[in-house]
């Protein structure tokens, strides 16, 4: 498995997630608003894997306060 189809992999496994919890929870608002703003940063990732997605997320944070 190449390093790019293994990215994919693990991004699409999570946009999976995040459409299952947004069609389980039906029309609320704030959940969609949430899902939102992290599956803009998943389609503009460069990261390679989760770790390194939740890496640079912690340090984006920590700027940010």
């Amino acid at each position: 498995m190449s390093q790019k189809q293994t990215a994919t992999d693990w991004i699409t496994r999570r946009v999976g997630a995040i459409n299952r919890i947004l069609k389980s929870k039906g029309n609320a608002k704030p959940f969609h608003e949430h899902f939102i703003d992290e599956h803009w940063k998943l389609m503009n990732t460069t990261c390679k894997t989760k770790a390194e997605y939740k890496k640079e997320g912690r340090k984006n944070e920590q700027k940010n306060v």
